[in-house]
């Protein structure tokens, strides 16, 4: 019976024993097994920003980016995510944030991967959106992307260079040489056409206008408010320049009848001393009197209006006929946008490629 029990005990501590080494495994296999957790936990955390993305929810998919970049630094899938922390940027329209990290990609200058491809026409893209045209204009010089073209050819649209975004289309439909793009670029080739029916104002019509009447250049270029203030202000003006008169202020009797109690309203009153009859009247009274100087400012502040308003209204032209290119432009913006040409590959972050 005692050697029963001695068996079983050592049976049992045989059992402990292996059962510890399968615990205790080696580092190999340790590292082994985390490598396949942390490679689960990449997945999820990288599910999870695509789902974020795709929902709308720029903020948080940026949070969930962060973190990935700060946990898998090292992992080739970065430059996805710099990637989509920049398409997170552009959707927030935080263009300088979203230039940054499309930049990031670029530098990498392995220009046959899709992630390259796509952030060197987001950047295009995202100049174009920012209005840095000029920008956009130099560094798209000289090529023959189709997608590149398209930009630049909005660019010009936007500087309303009509000739050379027709241009600048007409060689991108070419090399697109898709009936896709053919029906693309149709919209864009009719609102260039329609753009000389857009009813703008002859500028020197508007000078004409304002040298009649006072706010008549504001009038024609509908600012009707502005206008008024200027007809109110020069009328006023004119209106105290009319009671200057001293005439129309105190009339035309200058001293009282009675000697006694005569009192000259003029300090440059003259008179003459050969005294008539028994009232003790001078002769002959007399006043020399000027207005001119209550006169002045009213006229000057009056034609300062007046001739400041023509100008302004003539200069203004301008840019009121630009604002209504602009609005006519945006008006069509449902068939002409540029976003129409964003079709291009793009990196997915599930794939990572």
């Amino acid at each position: 019976m005692r050697n029963l029990k001695r068996q079983i005990s050592i049976i049992f501590l045989l059992t402990f024993v292996f059962s510890q080494q399968e615990i205790y495994r080696s580092v190999d296999d340790i590292e082994s097994e985390w490598t396949g957790y942390a490679s689960f936990q990449k997945e999820e955390m990288i599910s999870f920003c695509d789902f974020l993305f795709r929902e709308g929810h720029y903020e948080r998919c940026l949070l969930s980016s962060f973190q990935l970049l700060y946990k898998f630094s090292e992992d080739p899938i970065i430059p996805v995510v710099n990637y989509y922390i920049a398409r997170c940027y552009e959707e927030m329209e935080s263009y300088n944030l979203a230039q940054k990290y499309y930049q990031k990609v670029i530098s990498q200058k392995d220009e046959n991967t899709v992630v390259f491809k796509a952030s060197k026409y987001r950047h295009h893209y995202v100049n174009l959106l920012s209005n840095k045209l000029d920008q956009l204009l130099e560094e798209t010089k000289n090529i023959d992307d189709p997608y590149l073209m398209t930009f630049r050819g909005y660019a010009f649209m936007k500087k309303l260079d009509w000739e050379q975004a027709r241009t600048t289309f007409v060689a991108a439909q070419a090399l697109f040489n898709h009936t896709h793009y053919d029906e693309l670029m149709t919209p864009l080739y009719q609102a260039i056409e329609n753009v000389n029916t857009v009813p703008t104002r002859n500028k020197y019509l508007v000078l004409i206008s304002s040298a009649l009447f006072p706010g008549g250049g504001q009038f024609l270029l509908d600012e009707w408010g502005l206008g008024q203030g200027i007809l109110s202000s020069v009328s006023l003006m004119a209106l105290i320049g009319a009671w200057t008169g001293v005439e129309q202020l105190v009339g035309g009797n200058r001293v009282i009848d009675n000697e006694s109690i005569a009192i000259p309203l003029y300090k440059d009153m003259k008179s003459n001393h050969q005294l008539k009859k028994k009232d003790k009247m001078p002769a002959e009274v007399y006043f020399s009197y000027s207005s001119i100087k209550y006169w002045i400012p009213p006229f000057f502040i009056g034609a300062g209006i007046y001739v400041a308003s023509s100008l302004k209204s003539f200069k203004d032209t301008d840019g009121k006929n630009k604002k209504l290119i602009e609005y006519y432009i945006t008006d069509k913006a449902s068939n002409t946008s540029s976003n129409r040409f964003l079709d291009f590959p793009e990196p997915q972050l599930i794939s990572g490629k």
